[in-house]
């Protein structure tokens, strides 16, 4: 059967979320209620700084809430449901730092962590926060954090040399419960596929269609049998941002309620951008039966875990619609 998951709206204000809607206190309810209803695992995710066309919607800026220390509260708040961040941007944390805190993180909620990390945005975005780094390679970066923080996991005297991350005889304990503690990567460039394959559990998706899906993890498997890895059984976790409600139109209506007006500054796009779009599917807005729909579409393309992060304009429509789900959604999948 396959698992469901949810979100958390640690970061999602200003995007998915109206400024002012997301609190602590309702971070903490969606959290009890999505373990006590049997969901999977939680899914928060990480902005640093206010990106500038969200700055252009609202008079006050949007709340971000650190990403590792709502892992830490979710965790506290709840006793089995586990909790994966998508994504934590992993070039922004240094690799030894980042293996304290989330082995930390697994020992104190008994194995309950999964690490979900992605490239991040566009450069520009990352030279804002990390200017002092001159023409960084972010795929590079990439590559050796996993592995550093694989070693730093698992050795005793932890030693790896690279170009972004060095060191010789470390020992860091605690180590994770988890062995491994699995480590899933977001995107649908050939290059995740490449490091999933090497070094990855999972697979973090939230824009291929069924038969785009079917392929990648077609083209996953067969980079995995080209190093080594051939008899590892991949996650596939697809992310959707939902609005369900008993009606069409009721769903619309909480959609309309939910999502930050329309941005005012458009940033330019190049014809080569445009060219290069691909039919994709983020969102699923209406009834249970039409959700369940598209959703068994994807099940049947490979993936293994649903995450149904919702569009919710108070705490009140975020509960209805994590009861609704669960009782007539999860049932069929």
């Amino acid at each position: 059967m396959v698992k469901v998951s949810t979100g958390l709206p640690n970061c999602r204000e200003g995007r998915q979320n109206l400024v002012g809607t997301v609190t602590p206190e309702g971070i903490r309810r969606v959290a009890r209620l999505a373990d006590h209803l049997g969901y999977y695992s939680l899914w928060p995710n990480e902005f640093i700084t206010t990106r500038p066309d969200v700055s252009a919607r609202y008079p006050a800026p949007p709340m971000l809430l650190d990403v590792l220390v709502t892992m830490a509260y979710a965790l506290a708040e709840t006793e089995h449901i586990r909790v994966t961040p998508s994504t934590i941007v992993l070039p922004y944390h240094e690799p030894i730092v980042l293996s304290r805190e989330l082995a930390t993180l697994d020992v104190f909620s008994g194995g309950r962590v999964t690490l979900g990390i992605g490239l991040g945005g566009e450069l520009e975005e990352f030279q804002r926060t990390l200017g002092t780094i001159k023409k960084p390679n972010r795929g590079q970066m990439m590559d050796e954090f996993v592995q550093s923080l694989r070693v730093l996991w698992e050795d005793r005297q932890a030693t790896f040399h690279g170009r972004y991350v060095s060191f010789d005889d470390l020992e860091t304990y605690p180590k994770p419960i988890q062995q491994p503690l699995p480590v899933f990567m977001a995107g649908h460039a050939d290059g995740v596929f490449r490091r999933l394959a090497a070094y990855g559990q999972g697979l973090i998706d939230s824009n291929m269609m069924p038969d785009d899906l079917r392929a990648a993890i077609d083209h996953v498997h067969a980079y995995a049998r080209e190093a080594g890895r051939g008899d590892v059984r991949f996650e596939i976790a697809r992310q959707f941002y939902v609005s369900i409600a008993p009606t069409e139109a009721e769903a619309k209506a909480n959609h309309a309620a939910s999502v930050p007006p329309a941005t005012r500054v458009q940033p330019a796009r190049s014809e080569a951008a445009r060219a290069a779009d691909r039919p994709a599917e983020r969102s699923l807005i209406g009834t249970p039966d039409q959700i369940q729909a598209r959703l068994r579409a994807y099940v049947q393309a490979g993936a293994t875990e649903i995450c149904a992060i919702f569009y919710f304009p108070d705490d009140e429509a975020a509960e209805r619609q994590l009861r609704l789900f669960a009782e007539e959604v999860v049932p069929v999948l």
